[in-house]
């Protein structure tokens, strides 16, 4: 087995009842990297975050960490545990300070006093919290709240950090804060880090690695543009509708069937004037996020729903995009999957 892999899941099934929620032939995690799990809600990514936390068994398969196999019991489970932190999305809080919250994990594994307050005050310094220190936990604000659970799950220094959605719901001072955080972790101490996100700009931004989840099973990284709704037949037209956008799609399905669609970023033009084209989509929204990678560059466009955009360097320069341009989307209606 590869050591250089701090997990492995292989053949990975689960099941809630009867319902199979993950189906995982082969997932690699390498040492030091930063990973994100990105897909629709109840895709699996919380049921497949807390299996990789060895927190939960799966139904079958087989997971290794640092090259040896776990089982869910005796000592190889236990020391695995104690190098692999889940932050959750809805951390709870115990009813005492900020400062008692976040030593709380020292605590239980019997580190001496006076390593826990130094190491509660090397923490709550690097996430700007020591003037919360002395504050009641269950008071503080929806970010301050994330920060705490980013702490505690920081100073017990695992070699596996997991966050469920750490930064959702919050304002954007928080978000950068813990962004900031999350790449000098793993810059500074070599934490292997994986997160479950919704933003795909985030995803792309902080991560190595991008896994998508759809239905359970990774599927090819660059399944961007993936909405959830249903499918509609309206004046003759088959369309796909989000609650927030109708689009038009190449064939006709069951009206009022929930379904999924996907518009690869590559399939969609972009332009400052509107177009006159034989293309049936046609969407207007403003630029929130502009990423280059390599001979790329990719947009993030509100249009009502978040489209993400894919176009040539010399095309964006010469079209003078920036943050907040207005923009034309245009894409066919055979451009569209429907999975």
């Amino acid at each position: 087995m590869d050591t250089t892999m701090h997990l492995e899941l292989k053949n990975i099934k689960h099941y809630y009842d009867t319902k199979s929620v993950l189906s995982i032939d082969l997932l690699q995690i390498e040492k030091g990297k930063i990973y994100s799990l990105v897909g629709p809600n109840g895709c699996g990514k919380t049921t497949l975050l807390h299996i990789m936390g060895v927190i939960l068994a799966p139904t079958g398969g087989e997971l290794f960490f640092e090259g040896k196999k776990i089982e869910h019991s005796g000592s190889r489970l236990i020391a695995a545990r104690r190098r692999v932190t889940v932050v959750p999305q809805s951390p709870y809080m115990f009813d005492t300070t900020v400062r008692a919250n976040v030593e709380y994990g020292l605590k239980a594994r019997g580190i001496a006093k006076k390593e826990r307050e130094n190491r509660v005050d090397e923490v709550l310094n690097l996430l700007k919290l020591t003037a919360f220190a002395k504050r009641r936990a269950r008071n503080l604000s929806g970010g301050e709240t994330q920060l705490i659970a980013l702490a505690r799950g920081i100073i017990l220094e695992p070699a596996i950090l997991l966050l469920d959605e750490i930064t959702a719901n919050l304002d954007a001072r928080h978000v950068d804060t813990i962004e900031t955080i999350i790449r000098d972790i793993n810059r500074r101490r070599g934490t292997t880090i994986i997160m479950t996100t919704h933003k795909l700009s985030q995803a792309y931004t902080l991560a190595d690695q991008v896994f998508s989840l759809f239905n359970g099973r990774i599927v090819e990284s660059g399944m961007y543009n993936l909405f959830k709704g249903a499918f509609r037949f309206t004046n003759q037209e088959p369309l796909f509708d989000t609650g927030k956008i109708a689009i038009h799609i190449a064939q006709r399905h069951e009206d009022d069937k929930a379904g999924h669609i996907s518009i690869k970023p590559e399939d969609i033009i972009v332009s400052k004037e509107q177009l006159h084209s034989s293309a049936r989509n046609l969407f207007s929204g403003t630029i929130v996020t502009i990423i280059q990678q390599g001979e790329a560059v990719h947009l993030e466009v509100d249009a009502q729903e978040h489209f993400r955009v894919q176009i040539t360097p010399s095309s964006f320069h010469e079209m003078g995009l920036t943050l907040g341009t207005r923009v034309f989307l245009i894409f066919k209606a055979s451009s569209v999957h429907v999975l």
